[in-house]
């Protein structure tokens, strides 16, 4: 589980937020549009055709390299023939696909996450119509391996490109250096990439992000668009003089009001003002756990596999086979992890698997599995905090980097996970949920979740509060906003949501 990807905001003078994205520009209008319609200029038509003409392009480059290297660049004329029968085809479907998809609509900046993994799908769906087009044409001398071939090729032309266009617009954008505002943010975490994503990419704000400081040790040498940690708050002095900088913005829902004061008052001395984010939770604030918590632990146990299935998308047939599909190449892909750290586990730890009972779809109970993470025939709390020391040094390498999760790929394959879905939840928890809150359990639950980019490392997160109770803490506070997030993912679920999802979980383990 990770920090939010979701959180947003303007500077404000003691507790606000900042916020600023880039999107094509377009009116609402009651015009030529028609009432409420946005209306888009001819450049924006332009653009859009412009963008079609390039993957048009580069499809043929892409289907052409992989003829040529197939053939170790040795064509004749009747390869040519051939290769330009697949070429159309992969245009015509790629313009379909694109259009449905709505990648040459405008919806998201180009080089964005969204546009990435929208752009992505389309790539992908149209290789597969070229694959089979090739196998059932009249095209058969082409090697059926072309349309493989050519498929990552085209990927990394999309892609690459897009990200370029994404980098040099932001650069462009970039507050004049001359007349904006000098800023070290404090906290590199998602808050504060957030931040310094808005002030980049709003010069009329005329903030411009200078360093960071996190007192974080994981952080040292974090670079974000080219701003890097320069150190710790104890750095404040150092880094204020080299940068430059006349403000100082304190970021990060782990900040006390007592390290605020003392950075605030050296802040003072060295003729900084300060500005403080305030984290969402306290912008957003959850309802009270009293309502949502029953205070009759038996009455919730007797009702929690009284279940209603929703009648929503997450049960499509279309969400199963995207499960099945990733799932068999995860395995694939992943299995020299497989290969090596049971090997490792067997020879430090003695034990492999660990085997958790989990609440899965209707309330039916379920064997989760796990790389073993903690010491063999530890009988104490359920939940763990950084640092517990039945942890074990190899065991903790693996939950940081969420490697112990990787045998959950056979819980999917057996259809008692989803790859995105409400996290499972231990049953004695599990017990303590509402009659809404229990709506989660009509869908599989999932890998990866909308809680697991909010929350992302929980043992920390937990650490941070510092609760007298963990188990007190963890049912009143952060298991009702855990589930108010997993709702709003079953209400609003869309497939496209589930790559956009899985995308930002591996960006946020790669980061």
């Amino acid at each position: 589980m990770g920090e939010s990807a979701e959180q947003q905001g303007s500077v404000q003078g003691t507790r606000g937020v900042v916020a600023g994205t880039s999107t094509d520009r377009t009116v609402v209008t009651g015009g030529h549009g028609g009432a409420g319609r946005p209306y888009r200029s001819g450049g924006w038509r332009v653009r859009r055709l412009l963008l079609m003409g390039w993957d048009a392009i580069g499809w043929a480059l892409a289907l052409t390299l992989a003829l040529a290297l197939r053939y170790e660049f040795d064509l004749d004329a009747r390869d040519v023939s051939g290769i330009v029968q697949l070429i159309a085809i992969a245009v015509v479907a790629q313009v379909l696909i694109g259009v449905a998809l709505q990648v040459y609509r405008g919806r998201h900046c180009i080089g964005s996450v969204d546009n990435i993994v929208d752009t992505a799908a389309s790539i992908a769906l149209s290789g597969f119509v070229v694959f089979v087009a090739n196998v059932v044409s009249i095209a058969e001398w082409i090697p059926r391996s072309v349309a493989i071939i050519g498929t990552p090729i085209m990927l990394l032309i999309a892609v690459g490109s897009r990200i370029g266009v994404g980098l040099h617009r932001g650069r462009r954008s970039r507050p004049d250096h001359s007349t904006a505002r000098r800023v070290i943010i404090f906290g590199a975490g998602i808050e504060g990439q957030q931040l310094s994503g808005s002030m980049l990419t709003d010069p009329d704000a005329g903030y411009l992000p200078v360093a960071f400081l996190d007192d974080d040790p994981r952080r040292r040498g974090l670079r974000m668009s080219g701003v890097g940690v320069q150190g710790t708050s104890a750095s404040l002095a150092e880094v204020a003089a080299r940068s430059r900088a006349d403000l100082l913005v304190i970021t990060g829902h782990h900040v006390d009001d007592v390290a605020i004061r003392e950075m605030s008052r050296s802040a003072a001395d060295l003729g900084l003002e300060v500005k403080v984010v305030a984290p969402l939770a306290e912008l957003l604030k959850p309802v009270p756990a009293a309502l949502l918590i029953p205070t009759q632990a038996g009455s919730a146990a007797n009702g929690a596999r009284a279940v209603t299935r929703l009648p929503v998308a997450v049960e499509s047939r279309a969400k199963r086979f995207v499960d099945i599909t990733l799932s068999v190449i995860g395995l694939v892909v992943l299995s020299p992890a497989f290969a090596i750290i049971p090997v490792v586990l067997m020879l430090t730890s003695g034990e492999v698997l660990y085997r958790a009972k989990r609440v899965g779809r209707g309330g039916e109970i379920f064997t989760m599995f796990k790389f073993t993470t903690m010491v063999p025939g530890d009988g104490g709390p359920r939940l763990t905090r950084a640092g517990d020391p039945r942890i074990t040094p190899f065991g903790g390498w693996l939950r940081a980097t969420k490697l112990n999760e990787l045998p959950q790929l056979v819980n999917v394959l057996k259809g008692e996970m989803s790859l995105v879905g409400p996290r499972p939840e231990d049953p004695c928890y599990a017990a303590f949920y509402s009659a809404e809150q229990r709506e989660v359990l009509a869908v599989r639950p999932g890998l990866a979740s909308l809680a697991f980019l909010r929350f992302g490392d929980e043992e920390a997160y937990i650490e941070r509060a510092n609760p007298a109770d963990i188990e007190t803490y963890y049912l009143n506070e952060l298991l009702p906003e855990k589930l108010a997030i997993e709702l709003r993912y079953v209400r609003n679920w869309t497939l496209r949501g589930d790559f956009r999802i899985l995308a930002r979980t591996v960006i946020g383990l790669l980061t």
